[in-house]
């Protein structure tokens, strides 16, 4: 058995990979301690691991991170959103992870390192800081795969005329991404150059991926864009869905889900529900009078339903996927790389709505593989929503398809591939 150890920012969506990894670690035997913020203290304890504190002044309580987000909301989606995203988020915190991870490695030298793909600690030393070296530092990523390709961008290849170079029109899209975050890559290289790393910093969206000595993908190859140039240390490994809760109750109004009605379920998330007009409200009205039973996962403690719930919707602060989807005909979502690929392994359709962080890449995923609807606005109107959700549950071919992508998810087994590859 290994001694690992787990990292992951503080951020809710880039943490719970980790925990499940923890769990799963931990039952094979493995001794585990996991590296986060403060906050997340107490979820790091009830799997069982050794929970340390990255420290610092990035450490961020709640409190922190709602105002980081809130002052983000400000900013106009694209580059100048995510390069705040990364930087503030990602790149600040380098410094106080990289010290912790160095104080892990010096107890035991021989531990091996499994980050999310968003914990920069470890790039440090492996750009040439001094440092120790975990024995294998294994990244995983819980967001779509972008890393630049001549054969497709992080949303989709890029049409070519005839006779043009196929390649060209991808190769043109994937530098502009980078010179649009170059303000992200300036940031993580100065504080790199002031650790001691010598060697040359990649963009941030290339280099969370060719950086680590592996990258798992928590995904499937059947959901990705086609790619001839994947880097060598990339591995699909399927998703990492969470395990059922053994503390969770269903709801007085649990057997309605069992009736003749198509259930639809829509959720915007754990971190982008502060508005629930985006999304939630909007998909209640819009199906207010549809033969479905709605149920809205709202991602908070209180409801906060700001318009008149129908007759034929249930809301509910939290119901975990794994006994939700089983019995539904479609989720509406707002892009959530997670969420989206439970609701297709699943055997599920999806209607996307999404316009900040990764979601426009999970969409432009659904609309290519045409596994549902992409609404192209994180603020569909209830017409939209309506059109859509009738349009998709009647489409045999989208059907199809579903079922075929949901086999690929089926053939893999992540928490084991991820543990196959600790020595």
């Amino acid at each position: 058995m290994s001694s690992v150890i787990l990292a992951a920012p503080g951020v809710p969506g880039e943490l719970n990979p980790i925990l499940e990894l923890a769990r799963d670690l931990l039952a094979r035997g493995h001794e585990v301690v996991v590296v986060t913020n403060t906050m997340f203290g107490p979820a790091v304890t009830a799997t069982g691991a050794r929970f340390v504190a990255v420290g610092g002044a990035c450490d961020l309580d709640e409190h922190g991170l709602s105002a980081l987000l809130s002052e983000g909301a400000a900013l106009t989606p694209g580059p100048e959103l995510l390069n705040f995203q990364w930087s503030r988020l990602f790149a600040d915190p380098i410094a106080d992870q990289h010290a912790t991870l160095q104080r892990l490695l010096d107890e035991d030298p021989t531990r091996v390192l499994i980050t999310n793909s968003v914990f920069l600690g470890a790039w440090p030393v492996a750009l040439g800081a001094p440092g120790r070296r975990p024995a294998r530092w294994i990244a995983v990523g819980a967001n779509p795969l972008s890393v630049s390709s001549i054969d497709t961008t992080a949303f989709g290849p890029v049409p070519a005329e005839p006779g043009q170079d196929p390649h060209a029109g991808n190769v043109a899209a994937n530098a502009g991404l980078v010179a649009a975050t170059e303000p992200t890559r300036l940031h993580i290289e100065k504080i790199l150059r002031s650790l001691g790393a010598d060697q040359a910093v990649p963009s941030f969206v290339d280099g969370i991926v060719t950086v680590p000595d592996i990258f798992v993908s928590l995904s499937v190859h059947a959901f990705d864009f086609p790619r001839s140039d994947l880097p060598s240390n990339v591995l699909y490994a399927g998703i990492l869905a969470a395990a059922p809760s053994a503390q969770w109750t269903p709801p007085e109004w649990w057997a309605d889900l069992d009736g003749e009605r198509p259930v639809v379920a829509v959720t915007q998330g754990t971190v982008a529900n502060r508005d629930l007009t985006e999304l939630i409200e909007p998909t209640l009205r819009a199906l207010a009078d549809s033969d479905v039973l709605v149920v809205a996962a709202t991602g908070r403690e209180d409801d906060a339903i700001g318009t008149t719930v129908p007759d034929n919707a249930r809301v509910t602060p939290f119901v975990p996927f794994s006994e939700l989807l089983p019995k539904c005909a479609l989720l509406v979502t707002n892009g959530g790389f997670g969420a989206t690929q439970q609701a297709l392994a699943a055997g599920v359709p999806v209607v996307v709505a999404g316009a900040t962080e990764d979601k426009p890449m999970t969409a432009a995923r659904v609309a290519f593989h045409h596994v549902g609807a992409n609404l192209d606005t994180a603020n569909p109107s209830p017409v939209q929503i309506r059109e859509a959700v009738v349009r998709v549950l009647a489409d045999t071919e989208i059907a199809a398809n579903v079922t075929n992508i949901s086999t690929a998810y089926q053939t893999h087994d992540a928490r084991k591939e991820i543990a196959d590859l600790i020595y």
